[in-house]
């Protein structure tokens, strides 16, 4: 999932003669990050920043004519779990995976059982690195102050924070054997590691989460070969260094 970033890029109008009540300036940015939001958001601009945000953080802009943004949001593939604050030093919330529930007749299986159905019914595995910003315009017809909004880094707080850290740690094993092919990335991590770190660990929801790294410029995939950037080093680096001494040690970075 994505940071979402909304910035203003100009009037549509002669902002000298009907000028921005809410003062709004060229370059002025409102920031999502996944849990909070940053910047001035005016009230006529919020519900429509709230679609956009709530679609990039998806997607990332790669959504296509038709498709629903939110088929790409990798907790489709995810199992049931329940708060647990001993995981914390795993996923950075506290999930534990629940994989099998059989009071509720739940067995999750990797790769086969979804969270829940996906908007339209499917869920879409993001490839490449073409994106979309999207160009929004207040309703001030005088003015018409114009934004252009786009993700640019993966989504790091609430309820992304679990899939960021296993991306860091996909990312980690992709750096340690470079070229590595995607469908061998899951024989990368310990049987605990798959199955007791929340979001459980498949195929499908490695490629999901490969295809956000490779569209935020951390990894190239290449005739499916997996190969960390020097862009990504950085950003494992940068994570490595945000982590507690007890989160490293659990995650194995």
């Amino acid at each position: 999932m994505f940071k979402v970033k909304a910035t203003v890029i100009g009037f549509d109008k002669d902002e000298q003669k009907y000028p921005c009540h809410f003062r709004y300036k060229i370059g002025d940015e409102i920031v999502y990050d996944g849990e909070t939001i940053t910047g001035r958001v005016c009230p006529s601009m919020a519900p429509v920043f709230g679609r956009a945000f709530n679609d990039l953080l998806a997607s990332g802009g790669r959504h296509k004519e038709g498709e629903a943004p939110g088929s790409y949001f990798p907790f489709w593939h995810s199992p049931l779990s329940v708060y647990d604050p001993t995981y914390k030093k795993y996923d950075g919330v506290g999930f534990r995976p629940t994989p099998a529930r059989p009071d509720e007749d739940y067995e999750f299986v990797a790769d086969e059982t979804l969270f829940d159905n996906p908007p339209g019914g499917k869920y879409i595995i993001g490839k490449g690195t073409n994106k979309r910003e999207l160009s929004l315009v207040c309703g001030d017809k005088h003015t018409l102050t114009r934004f252009k909004v786009e993700a640019f880094d993966l989504a790091d707080k609430g309820d992304s924070l679990p899939y960021y850290r296993r991306e860091m740690s996909i990312l980690n094993k992709i750096i340690l054997k470079p070229g590595i092919a995607l469908n061998r990335i899951l024989n990368e991590f310990t049987k605990d590691e798959i199955i007791n770190i929340y979001p459980i660990l498949g195929q499908k929801i490695i490629a999901v989460l490969v295809g956000e790294l490779e569209l935020m410029g951390y990894v190239e995939v290449n005739n499916e070969k997996v190969n960390a950037t020097e862009k990504g080093k950085e950003k494992l680096a940068s994570c490595k260094k945000s982590l507690t001494p007890q989160e490293r040690q659990a995650l194995k970075l």
